[in-house]
């Protein structure tokens, strides 16, 4: 009796010191933060710059984009609180905040973070009522032509309407040696894009989130997908390239299509000696409008915290100092070349001089321009292009791919 008297008394004081160690670690360990994010040196110098100036120490694991959403599900899903900071953007803020992966950010928001972004970039993060990021940036679909094929064209005013960029279109191709006129990415997958793009011109929305149902089978969604199969097969301004997707921004840095729909990266090949021979041609404008002056499609991108993270103050210290107007200005300035969600950065005259296109994202970011949000947004956005797709090819009916479209979608979300 004496010896298990013993062995428990040695059993209880192993526990109390293991757990004294244990807690004089936690105690007076360093502050730390671990972020998931994509490698560019930018994002991972400007941890080290916010290491260096709070003492929090920063651990940056490295992500390849196209791994960087199943990476982040495996984790959240998995109850993981490895991670303290993750990149957000508008539809993983959907999918992710549904299933409880993210903490609402709502009470850690200043009134002066609120009035540094766009109200519609916060609603883009949001899920029943509540923020899960605050906007790094915006990844924005824009409007881009060649000013030198227009002029040739003797053309002075840059289309307003999608109308009167197909009549442009046909213009160019009369005046010029250019076979097509317009070239944008449009892969299978990728239909629903610009079919997005002219609903939201027209008035119209691809989705109610307030019932939770699909809205595009409308007489706008009608209009909007015929009007993309006019674009292709009757106008004809359409570089059939479009539907292999590099090869479409190749052909319009080759100065061989006169105006291109698609994201700010196309601004950097422009200017690359190697890869354009439209260096000094560039112009941009709003994106066409219809009804609606404009509207456009874009990720804002952001930062979050996950609900599991241990260290969620020192995490959101992180993200007002990466999203501050000192940081933002950097960002736009530095290799990345992102456009800065911050208003008054939009604005500053060093950002503009050096990168011009930005001049109308102030205006554009005030239409819609969110992408589309759900828990199942890649399958609903699958099935919907693979029905539009056909439509702009000339192989289906508009009317009978938006009904079938639609029957599916219901299917997928009843």
């Amino acid at each position: 009796m004496k010896k298990i008297g013993v062995a428990l008394l040695a059993v209880i004081l192993l526990l109390t010191i293991t757990a004294c160690g244990n807690e004089k670690a936690s105690s007076s360990g360093e502050k730390e933060i671990t972020i998931l994010y994509v490698g560019d040196q930018f994002w991972q110098d400007q941890a080290a710059e916010f290491e260096e100036e709070t003492g929090i120490k920063v651990n940056y694991e490295v992500v390849g984009f196209e791994q960087l959403h199943d990476k982040m599900f495996t984790a959240l899903s998995g109850g993981s609180d490895d991670y303290d900071i993750i990149h957000v953007r508008d539809d993983w803020a959907d999918e992710f905040a549904s299933q409880g992966f993210l903490e609402p950010l709502d009470d850690y928001i200043t009134d002066d973070m609120k009035n540094s972004f766009s109200q519609l970039s916060f609603d883009n993060l949001s899920y029943d009522g509540n923020i899960y990021g605050v906007p790094r940036y915006l990844w924005l679909t824009q409007f881009y032509y060649n000013k030198e094929i227009f002029e040739e064209a003797g053309i002075t005013k840059v289309p307003e309407t999608w109308d009167e960029l197909i009549e442009v279109g046909k213009q160019i191709q009369e005046k010029t040696d250019i076979e097509y006129a317009l070239s944008t990415q449009l892969r299978e997958q990728d239909a629903i894009r610009p079919f997005i793009l002219n609903l939201r011109a027209e008035g119209g929305e691809f989705w109610d989130y307030s019932t939770n149902k699909p809205t595009f089978n409308t007489p706008e969604g009608l209009k909007s997908l015929q009007r993309l199969e006019e674009i292709n097969m009757d106008a004809k301004i359409l570089d059939p390239l479009s539907f292999e997707n590099e090869s479409s921004k190749d052909q319009f840095l080759q100065g061989k299509t006169a105006m291109f729909i698609g994201y700010p990266d196309i601004v950097g090949f422009a200017n690359d000696q190697e890869k354009s021979k439209i260096i000094g041609k560039l112009g941009t404008a709003l994106m066409p409008g219809s009804t609606e002056k404009t509207s456009s499609l874009a990720e804002t991108g952001a930062i979050g915290i996950p609900a599991n993270s241990k260290h969620k103050e020192e995490a959101f210290e992180f993200i007002k100092f990466a999203t501050s107007a000192e940081q933002e200005k950097k960002m736009a300035l530095s290799e990345v070349a992102r456009i800065p969600a911050n208003l008054d950065v939009l604005e500053d005259s060093e950002v503009l001089e050096k990168y011009p296109h930005f001049a109308y994202v102030s205006e554009q970011i005030q239409y819609p321009h969110g992408l589309f949000k759900h828990k199942q947004a890649t399958l609903i956005s699958d099935t919907v292009s693979r029905q539009f797709i056909q439509v702009i090819k000339g192989e289906k009916n508009a009317e009978k791919a938006l009904s079938d479209a639609e029957a599916e979608v219901l299917n997928i979300n009843p």
